[in-house]
C-alpha cells in the first residue's frame, strides 16, 4: 500500500515537473543568486532592477562595458555577461540624480570573475528634474605620488578650489571630471585622493591615467587597472546630466611605467558605438580621456585610432576634455569636434607653474541645454580674469625676439582676437602665435637637470603655441596693453609699462 501511495505521488510530481516551462522552473527553482522575481531570458546571465524606490525606473540604458540593453517596462535589464566584464553600470538618465557613495559617484557594480550563474545587480535611482543649466569643473593631473604634495593638495589646493567651487554653486549646480593622473604611480594615495577630492562637495567622476596603473604590473594593461578599479570602479562609462551626454574612455594601453600608448582598445569603441544608439543627436557630448586624442601644433601625435572614434562621433556637437601634458592646448578637429587639452592641478610636478607658463589650475565650463554658454581656465590661486602674461623686451627666452615683448595668453585658441595698444591707442591685431617660443618663468624655473628642487624632471615646454611677440614702436615710455577676446566673448586685458 505504501509504494503504491509513493509511486502515485512520484507520477504526479512528474507531471507536473513536465508541465512547467523553462522559465517557470527556474523561477520557482531558482539557484543561490538567480532572481525569484526576474524570469531569466535564454542566454542571459546578467539581471537586475532599476527602481526609484517602488517605482521602476525604465528605458535607462545598462552595460557590461561590451554589451548594451535597456531598463524594460518593470525596470528589469537583462545581458548576457562577457567573460572579462568586472562591472555593470547604468548610464544615468537625465531625470534621474547621479548617484553618490561616500561623496563620490557609484553608477556601477562589480561582477564576480566567475559567471557560470545567474548574477543579479540592482541598482537604486532617485527622480528629479532634468538639470538643464549647470556648470562643469574639470580638473586635470592632481597626481599625488608623495607626502610633501598630499599635504599641498589638503592644506592649500583642495580650499582653494572648494571656495571657488562654493561660488558657483549659487548660481547653478556643479559636477566635475578629473581627467586621469589621479596619483603619481602611488597605488596607496587613491584613496587619498579620492578622500580630498570629495572634499568639493560635487560629484565628480574620475578617468584612469597612465600614473593611475600599477607599475608592478607588466605587460598587462587589463591587471595593471584593478588598483583604480577598486577605488572608482570602471575605466570607460557614460552618464547624462541635463541635454549632455558624457563618455569618459581609457586610452591608455598600458604595458609598464614608462611603456603605454595612446590608443582606444577596440572593444571601447564597440561598447561606445552601442551607447551612442541611445543618444539623440541634439545632445551635446562630452568626452573625458587622460592622454590628448590631437594637436593643434603637432597633428602627427594623438590617439592611435584617434578617427575611429571621431568617426563614431560624427553628428554631434563634441567637446573632448584632455590632460596628460600639464599644459593648455586647444584644438577644433572639425566643425563639431573640439579638443581642450587642459593645464594641471599640480602644475609642473608639484611647483607653482605648468610646463607653459600657465598658472597651475582648472577649467569650468557654463553649459545651458546642449550647448557650452562659457568656459575659461581658472588659476587655482589668482582670479578668474588672470589669462594673459606679457614679457618685456629683453625677457624673451628666444635670442632673436629680445627686441619685442612676448605674450602668453594661456587658454588662447584660434578663434580668439588678440589686439595690441600702445598708450590706449590701437596699433595691430596679432594673428601669428609663436610655436617654438618658451615661457620665460617656466624657462627660469624648470630649465636644467637641476631644477626645480622638487622633482627635477620638470621642464618647460618647447612647443608652446599659445604666445605671441610684438615689437613696441618705442622702446621705453610706452604703456602696451594686450586685449584677449575669446570665443565667448570674454575680453581679458593686461599691460606692461615700458
Amino acid at each position: 500500500m505504501t509504494r503504491k501511495i509513493f509511486f502515485k505521488l512520484l507520477s504526479i510530481s512528474l507531471l507536473l515537473f513536465i508541465g512547467c516551462s523553462d522559465d517557470e522552473r527556474l523561477v520557482r527553482n531558482p539557484a543561490p543568486e538567480e532572481p525569484s522575481d526576474i524570469v531569466v531570458e535564454e542566454g542571459m546571465n546578467l539581471v537586475g532592477k532599476l527602481t526609484d524606490g517602488n517605482e521602476p525606473v525604465v528605458g535607462a540604458v545598462v552595460s557590461d562595458g561590451y554589451s548594451v540593453t535597456t531598463t524594460d517596462d518593470e525596470g528589469i535589464y537583462q545581458l548576457k555577461a562577457n567573460e572579462l566584464a568586472k562591472f555593470v553600470f547604468v548610464s544615468v538618465p537625465a531625470d534621474y540624480e547621479i548617484p553618490t557613495e561616500n561623496g563620490l559617484p557609484k553608477i556601477y557594480r562589480e561582477l564576480p570573475a566567475d559567471k557560470s550563474q545567474v548574477i543579479r545587480r540592482d541598482f537604486g535611482l532617485k527622480k528629479q528634474a532634468v538639470v538643464s543649466n549647470f556648470q562643469l569643473l574639470a580638473l586635470a593631473d592632481v597626481q599625488i605620488g608623495q607626502s610633501v604634495e598630499l599635504s599641498w593638495l589638503r592644506q592649500t589646493e583642495i580650499p582653494l578650489i572648494a571656495d571657488y567651487v562654493n561660488t558657483l554653486k549659487s548660481t547653478s549646480p556643479v559636477y566635475g571630471i578629473s581627467l586621469g593622473d589621479l596619483v603619481w604611480d602611488n597605488m596607496a594615495y587613491l584613496s587619498e585622493y579620492a578622500t580630498e577630492i570629495k572634499r568639493l562637495g560635487v560629484p565628480i567622476f574620475q578617468v584612469i591615467g597612465n600614473h593611475d596603473h600599477d607599475r608592478t604590473v607588466t605587460n598587462n594593461d587589463y591587471l595593471a587597472a584593478q588598483q583604480f578599479e577598486r577605488n572608482f570602479g570602471p575605466t570607460y562609462y557614460s552618464y547624462n546630466i541635463g541635454d549632455c551626454h558624457f563618455v569618459v574612455l581609457d586610452n591608455v594601453d598600458y604595458n609598464g611605467h614608462s611603456d603605454y600608448s595612446n590608443h582606444i582598445p577596440e572593444n571601447q569603441l564597440d561598447w561606445l558605438k552601442e551607447d551612442l544608439k541611445h543618444v539623440s543627436k541634439d545632445k551635446l557630448i562630452i568626452l573625458g580621456t587622460h592622454i590628448y586624442t590631437s594637436r593643434r601644433d603637432r597633428p602627427t601625435l594623438g590617439t592611435s585610432n584617434k578617427q575611429a572614434l571621431y568617426d563614431l562621433l560624427e553628428g554631434y556637437t563634441v567637446r573632448i576634455l584632455t590632460g596628460h601634458l600639464h599644459n593648455n592646448r586647444m584644438t577644433t578637429i572639425n566643425a563639431d569636434i573640439e579638443e581642450n587639452n587642459l593645464g594641471s592641478v599640480m602644475g609642473a610636478f608639484w611647483n607653482y607653474l605648468c610646463n607653459d607658463g600657465s598658472p597651475r589650475g582648472y577649467a569650468v565650463y557654463e553649459i545651458e541645454g546642449n550647448t557650452i554658454k562659457n568656459w575659461y581656465y581658472k588659476g587655482t590661486d589668482k582670479p578668474k580674469d588672470y589669462q594673459i602674461k606679457i614679457y618685456k623686451p629683453g625677457q624673451a627666452v628666444s635670442a632673436g625676439r629680445q627686441d619685442g615683448v612676448i605674450v602668453n595668453i594661456f587658454a588662447w585658441h584660434t578663434n580668439w582676437t588678440v589686439k595690441v595698444y600702445e598708450d590706449d591707442m590701437y596699433k595691430t591685431t596679432l594673428t601669428d602665435n609663436l610655436k617654438y617660443e618658451m615661457d620665460r618663468d617656466a624657462y627660469d624655473a624648470y630649465f636644467g637637470d637641476s631644477k626645480p628642487a622638487h622633482r627635477p624632471s620638470a621642464e618647460p615646454e618647447a612647443y608652446n603655441d599659445h604666445m605671441f611677440y610684438y615689437k613696441p614702436s618705442v622702446s621705453t615710455g610706452v604703456t602696451v596693453k594686450i586685449e584677449a577676446t575669446d570665443a565667448h566673448g570674454n575680453v581679458y586685458v593686461e599691460s606692461v609699462q615700458l
